[in-house]
């Protein structure tokens, strides 16, 4: 198994607002934003830390809902995730049951496709491969910067593959 580097942490916070100006002053860029596809009551922004370095944010959608402090709860890391290639993760099963390591099926969400594990110490780690690997060279964060325009236009409230297809295609015709 060859791990590409690590995609994004999670982190659950108090204040999507609150957080967000935090990380800009840092020089951080919001991305794009959704609905969390596990928890209708909050949302997730995607920052691009520069380069192609990422972070997740992950809220409650009302600001006068508060999040518990504690485990799991505000200020805590939900989950790490590991770029693995579409390659990997094609042989993911076969790979990881050799390692002696079990995970979930593959989930496909949007343009990712998941696996789940645990570390030993219950760390959650997400796999994660794109559903289309865009070509060497060209800017993830560029490429998920055009496909979260496409995904307004089109007033849909997830990237889906269509817009990440669409998107790798516009940026590598202009690079």
């Amino acid at each position: 198994m060859e791990i590409n580097g690590v995609g994004y942490p999670a982190i659950i916070v108090k204040s999507i607002d609150e957080s967000v100006e935090f990380y800009r002053k840092l020089g951080a860029t919001v991305l794009y934003g959704e609905p969390n596809r596990d928890d209708p009551e909050s949302v997730q922004l995607l920052l691009n830390l520069g380069a192609d370095n990422f972070l997740m944010l992950i809220g409650p959608r009302d600001p006068a809902f508060k999040l518990a402090d504690a485990s799991l709860g505000a200020g805590s890391m939900q989950y790490i995730t590991l770029n693995v290639t579409t390659q990997f993760m094609d042989q993911a099963f076969f790979e990881l049951s050799n390692a002696g390591i079990q995970g979930s099926e593959e989930i496909r969400r949007g343009y990712e496709r998941l696996i789940f594990l645990e570390d030993p110490n219950g760390v959650l780690l997400l796999l994660v491969a794109w559903a289309v690997e865009p070509p060497p060279g060209i800017s993830r964060a560029r490429i998920l910067a055009r496909a979260a325009q496409f995904r307004e236009e089109a007033g849909e409230p997830f990237i889906e593959e269509a817009h990440l297809s669409r998107a790798i295609a516009e940026v590598q015709a202009t690079s």
